[in-house]
């Protein structure tokens, strides 16, 4: 490359440039044929004589590739960079930003940190937030910048201006935390919605208990419920009442009216139950809490969540009560308080009535004592064992004997439980009266054996012939009076027998005349061929059946000699006897005896061995 000298002229045509110049050898006019060389040489020598603007403009004005443009500007930068003109080389470097950004941020970022010239890259990082083309690091970087150069109205600024959508905000939270910048960290986390973040913030740093709450009101149910269950202990330890309000707000319990669309927003807030886990720290409140949501002001719930948090409350009062009643001797104060906890605790029970309910109340009372509650759910689901094993381990005879009267319609066995455990040395004696009215109930009912009822006695220390004569002698009187019964009976019997044998000789040795003109099957008028028995009964033959028996007398007949057959083959086998009566052990035994007996002796009345023989012939 050179320079024209006496340029006489410039000539266009042809599609070039020409150029008339004096100056050749001889001092003759000479003609230069101007050709323009390609973009990248022309780049190429304009970068090597470092007019890195003049190849930027020529860049930029043919529209070359970002890449070389970027290129140029990174080779500019450098070399202001190395003469430490390093806001002109930021200048430049801020330019491929404007390109899109085809110069690796990193690059830059590095080359004034190696410098440790953090405002400058803190201007840098800017304006990458400002194109929005930063990363979570450009962010973190930035802000560790600002904190580190002490530029608090920097920061504020930049947090205040910058859109959320320019900067990762999580980053951001972040650094400010810790650096120490909880306030602004709190602002950030308001702004971009990082409601959980505000929360923690407000809580940890700030103590802003009552301000927590309003802001949390101000959030849908949904979200302020799922944040209650991660800081609503904190909350509740430190702002109770307004924290019960937050969650009676959550929970929308006897709030206002929604229209249809608020309804449906509202719809997936959470239950009572998933917010329990806030009351941790403080029972007391809950109580209260679970009363007034429960009890005092009505059911404000569904039925089935109001089942779920019944066990809950429930156990809650019941430890209360048992607490007052811990150390025995009570004031008179805490005396009536405890009254209207058992109160309340009773009107709980049969506010839910279900089996599920009766059954949670029958294992909490069992396990802390509540008596009334015990014996409520025990009657409601029929467990009187339960009553009974109650009473027992109490040694408690009054309670015993209401179970057994008001259950012992039911199940008479009570009674007998009742006198075996007054009569053993487990009841601690002194029950004597108790032991009386049971005596009485089961001499009027006749539940035991005289024998059984003695050697139940015979376990008690206490019990004499004097406490127990009444019994006694009525048990004597009766005794005395079944045996005459069992007498004249017997004698009755034997009477009864007496005549049917006769009856029998008569129609063994005399003749029988029979007068009968009707069958007693069909009742039409005998004719020949005729058949009469000796019970007095007469059929045609053709209305006898194929067995030969009396059509009206067999029915009854036929059973009692089958049951004759098998006394006769009982009595014969005494072996089967004793060993039923080995399978009636102990007290049972008599018992045992006496079923044998009954299966043996047990048939119509007055019939008899000699009767059946009778019958056997008529027919």
């Amino acid at each position: 490359t050179s320079q024209f000298t006496d340029v006489t002229d410039v000539v266009i045509g042809l599609g070039r440039v020409f150029v008339l110049s004096r100056g050749g050898a001889d001092g003759n006019s000479v003609l230069f044929e101007l050709r323009e060389k390609p973009l990248e040489e022309r780049l190429d020598v304009l970068v090597r004589k470092r007019m890195f603007e003049w190849a930027a403009e020529v860049a930029l004005s043919c529209s070359a590739a970002p890449e070389v443009t970027a290129d140029i500007y990174r080779q500019h930068g450098d070399a202001l960079f190395e003469k430490r003109a390093y806001d002109q080389a930021l200048g430049v470097y801020v330019k491929t930003v404007e390109l899109g950004l085809p110069l690796e941020p990193s690059y830059v970022v590095e080359r004034y940190l190696d410098a440790q010239r953090i405002g400058h890259v803190a201007q840098y990082l800017k304006k990458l937030h400002e194109k929005d083309m930063a990363e979570p690091e450009h962010t973190a970087l930035l802000l560790k910048c600002y904190t580190k150069l002490k530029d608090f109205t920097t920061l504020e600024e930049f947090l205040k201006t910058t859109p959320p959508s320019q900067y990762d905000h999580a980053t951001a939270i972040e650094v400010l935390e810790s650096a120490a910048y909880h306030g602004l960290a709190a602002e950030v986390a308001q702004k971009v919605g990082s409601h959980d973040d505000f929360v923690r913030i407000s809580l940890e740093q700030f103590k802003n208990y009552g301000t927590t709450v309003q802001f949390l009101h101000s959030l849908p149910r949904v979200e302020a419920g799922r944040i209650l269950l991660n800081y609503g202990r904190t909350l509740m330890r430190h702002a109770p009442k307004e924290t019960v309000k937050l969650i009676r707000h959550v929970c929308n319990l006897r709030g206002q009216p929604m229209d249809g669309q608020a309804l449906q927003a509202e719809s997936q807030g959470p239950t009572v139950d998933e917010l329990l886990p806030v009351f941790a720290d403080d029972l007391q409140q809950l109580e209260v809490f679970l009363r007034s949501v429960l009890v005092d002001d009505g059911c404000q719930l569904p039925q089935a969540q109001a089942e779920r948090l019944f066990p809950t409350l429930l156990e809650l009062l019941v430890k209360s009560h048992s607490s007052l009643h811990a150390d025995g001797n009570i004031p008179a104060e805490k005396q009536e308080m405890a009254s209207c906890i058992a109160a309340d605790i009773m009107r709980l029970i049969r506010q839910y009535p279900s089996d599920a309910a009766l059954a949670n109340t029958l294992m909490v009372c069992q396990a802390f004592g509540f008596v009334d509650g015990f014996f409520h759910a025990a009657e409601r689901l029929h467990r009187h064992q339960l009553l009974m094993q109650w009473c027992f381990e109490h040694k408690d005879a009054k309670r015993l004997l209401e179970v057994c009267k008001r259950y012992g319609p039911a199940d008479q066995s009570l009674w007998v439980q009742a006198l075996s455990f007054l009569a053993s040395p487990e009841s601690g004696g002194g029950h004597l009266e108790e032991m009386g009215e049971v005596l009485r109930h089961i001499e009027d009912s006749d539940l035991m054996p005289l024998l059984l009822v003695i050697e139940t006695l015979r376990s008690s220390n206490e019990v004499t012939i004097g406490d127990v004569r009444p019994y006694l002698q009525a048990q004597y009187r009766r005794l005395v009076e079944s045996a005459e019964t069992s007498r004249a009976k017997s004698t009755q019997d034997r009477q009864e027998i007496a005549r049917m044998q006769q009856e029998i000789i008569q129609l063994r040795t005399q003749a029988k005349e029979f007068q009968n003109t009707r069958c007693f099957q069909c009742g039409l008028t005998l004719e020949v061929p005729a058949v009469h028995f000796f019970c007095g009964h007469s059929y045609h033959a053709y209305c006898v059946p194929p067995d030969g028996t009396c059509p009206k007398c067999s029915s009854g007949a036929l059973p009692k000699l089958s049951l004759k057959e098998q006394r006769e083959a009982q009595a014969r086998n005494a072996e089967d006897f004793f060993k039923y009566l080995q399978g009636g052990a102990g007290d049972s035994g008599i018992q045992a005896m006496g079923e044998w007996c009954l299966g043996i002796y047990t048939c119509t009345e007055n019939t008899y061995p000699d009767t059946l023989d009778a019958e056997a012939e008529c027919i």
